[in-house]
């Protein structure tokens, strides 16, 4: 999600007392923060500036209501006094895309969903006008922290009323309304994008693939698949932990970008385990749809990581056959998190490693469904590598908000 366009009306210059600066700042720190793949950092910028900006507000009704005397002094009763309604919504409004920001943040890299569902509704209540995000946000974090799906469905079509066209909220809303035995308003929404550019049909692909693979999963698993990041990643990593902890077990990520979700694993796994991170650090060698290659460049610079962090830098097809044989003594591969989009590049990772895989291997695909061409990337290079090599795999969790899917090898 980008900075709203309002944000770009309201600069630092607008804010000529001392708390609005502040607050504008932490605003700002935040945004870039995010951005860096510091996820942590960015929720503390975020809550310092709501923080700020919520004391605000509060200050202005407060110069409405004063005659005579005032709580504030100087720069700030001047600027308060002077300030427009119309200058009050933009504050509002920012006050919301930062609950926006928050509630992602605590649903994606946090895992917490309740939390997420709290702060999208306050979303919706600060804005003078609410956006589609907020609501679609507030019905798809219901739905992951397992609460009524009737609520959802009610967000779902608030946010529909706001954006008419958005094939996401859409179907959002026709899974909700599937789960709920809603079964001909569903199939009707499913078809209308069905017939869709491809960036809508494949939405009802994988929801199919999805379905078919969880018909046998009883509740309240079968009824979390818009898990966050983190969620994925706590699932896949404790499916792990046995091979890391009483084998040695490799844990590698491929596609380390600003070191993210390296940031999250750290956090679910004890501190002594290494990790190993591979990419160019040079964005993606060839284009992947929409995106042109050299996407996800950080310039060659590795994050600045603490703790037992190793990074290989260059083309895995370079880096794995080194990795492996600079390691001397043989080591399963416990846990992968595959981020690398294009099917080359996951055929190369699955390729390098097919030694190491073993029974009760975790991989953690980050793109695995829910794009147009799902089907003939990570997906592909997954069922040929286990068609050549004769593994057989189980999934243990899908999710169509992050696109992500944890395999568990059960033959090797």
């Amino acid at each position: 999600m980008t900075t709203p366009a309002l944000y770009t009306a309201f600069q630092p210059g607008m804010s000529g007392a001392s708390p609005m600066g502040v607050a504008d700042l932490s605003f700002q720190s935040g945004i870039a923060m995010e951005k860096c793949g510091e996820a942590r950092a960015a929720q503390a910028a975020f809550h310092e500036a709501a923080t700020l900006y919520q004391c605000f507000l509060e200050q202005i009704k407060k110069s409405n209501h004063t005659t005579t005397t005032s709580v504030m002094t100087g720069n700030e009763f001047s600027y308060v006094t002077n300030m427009g309604s119309n200058d009050e919504e933009k504050i509002r409004s920012i006050l919301a895309y930062i609950c926006i920001r928050l509630a992602h943040l605590s649903h994606d890299f946090g895992g917490d969903s309740k939390a997420a569902a709290r702060l999208y509704k306050e979303a919706t209540t600060i804005d003078p006008h609410p956006s589609s995000i907020a609501y679609d946000g507030y019905g798809a974090a219901i739905e992951a922290s397992g609460g009524d799906l009737n609520e959802a469905v009610a967000a779902y079509r608030k946010a529909l009323a706001i954006r008419p066209n958005s094939h996401t909220v859409s179907f959002h809303l026709a899974v909700a309304l599937e789960r709920l035995g809603k079964v001909d308003e569903s199939q009707s929404i499913m078809e209308n994008l069905r017939r869709g550019e491809a960036q809508t049909a494949c939405l009802v692909d994988s929801w199919g693939y999805v379905r078919w693979h969880t018909r046998k999963v009883k509740p309240p698993e079968k009824n979390n698949v818009l898990r966050g990041t983190r969620e994925m990643m706590e699932i896949a990593l404790d499916a792990a932990l046995d091979i890391i902890v009483e084998e040695n077990g490799l844990v590698c990520e491929f596609g380390v970008a600003s070191g993210r979700s390296i940031r999250m694993a750290q956090e679910v796994l004890p501190l002594n385990v290494s990790i190993y991170g591979f990419d160019t650090f040079t964005g993606l060698p060839q284009a992947w749809g929409n995106e042109p290659a050299g996407t996800y460049s950080t310039g060659g610079i590795v994050p600045n990581l603490e703790g037992e962090v190793t990074f290989l830098k260059g083309l895995f097809k370079d880096t794995i056959p080194a990795f492996l044989e600079a390691m001397g003594s043989y080591r399963p591969l416990a846990f992968a998190n595959i981020d690398c989009d294009l099917y080359s590049s996951t055929y190369d990772i699955l390729e390098g490693l097919h030694g190491r895989i073993v029974p009760g291997t975790i991989l953690l695909f980050d793109e695995y469904l829910g794009h147009p061409t799902w089907r003939q990337d990570e997906f592909r290079a997954w069922r040929e590598c286990c068609k050549r090599f004769g593994w057989r795999y189980e999934y243990l969790a899908f999710s169509l908000a992050s696109k992500q899917t944890v395999v568990r090898v059960i033959d090797a």
